[in-house]
């Protein structure tokens, strides 16, 4: 226990931000539709991730704004698809981290919502994969994955399965209930009339 405890304190979080994203239902890139203060969702996102990670990265090959060049740009792993490519390419350059995990299309991400995560971290956790509900689905798209969880997700990519809630279910994995004041943060918009909505 005390050597996974240190392993932990000494992992630093970085972020990975999903960009590489279809957006089929949405008919055009959800990182880079506007939110009401002026700048895109992709922006919203990085600026709220500073104050929480040593460094931030994007996987997919979306465009971003010119404020955002500077990145890292991860490329996906060969043969994968989905989240899992962009979980696994970031694990395996740098496998020393904490990696939260976030997708795109999620503009209700709030502070408190990261502290609460963040706070979630435990010495004999690999994870925290929440859930909105005791019994309901886990959220892995708003998740922090320990160093440890590599060998999950390279046993997932091995297997042929693209599904990272899959790791939730390693005794590992701490799955949480997310309080009900954070809730919105673990919301998607994928199509325009929930964009409509969001808006109102």
């Amino acid at each position: 226990m005390r050597e996974l405890t240190g392993i932990q304190q000494e992992a630093p979080i970085r972020a990975c931000l999903l960009i590489g994203g279809r957006s089929s239902r949405m008919g055009r890139p959800k990182h880079l539709i506007t939110g009401v203060n002026g700048r895109t969702w992709v922006e919203n996102t990085v600026d709220l991730l500073q104050p929480f990670t040593s460094k931030i990265v994007l996987s997919g090959r979306g465009e971003v704004p010119e404020s955002l060049a500077a990145l890292t740009r991860i490329p996906d792993v060969p043969g994968v698809q989905g989240p899992l490519t962009g979980i696994l390419a970031a694990m395996r350059w740098r496998p020393d981290s904490c990696w939260l995990l976030l997708a795109c299309d999620m503009p209700n991400i709030t502070t408190e919502s990261l502290e609460w995560l963040i706070a979630s971290r435990s010495p004999d956790s690999f994870g925290t994969v929440p859930r909105l509900q005791e019994n309901g689905f886990v959220e892995p798209l708003l998740a922090l994955y320990e160093p440890q969880a590599k060998d999950y997700f390279e046993e997932l990519c091995s297997s042929g399965v693209l599904r990272i809630s899959m790791v939730a279910r390693r005794a590992k994995i701490a799955t949480p209930v997310i309080p009900p004041s954070l809730c919105g943060a673990w919301s998607n918009i994928n199509t325009p009339d929930e964009l409509s909505q969001s808006l109102l």
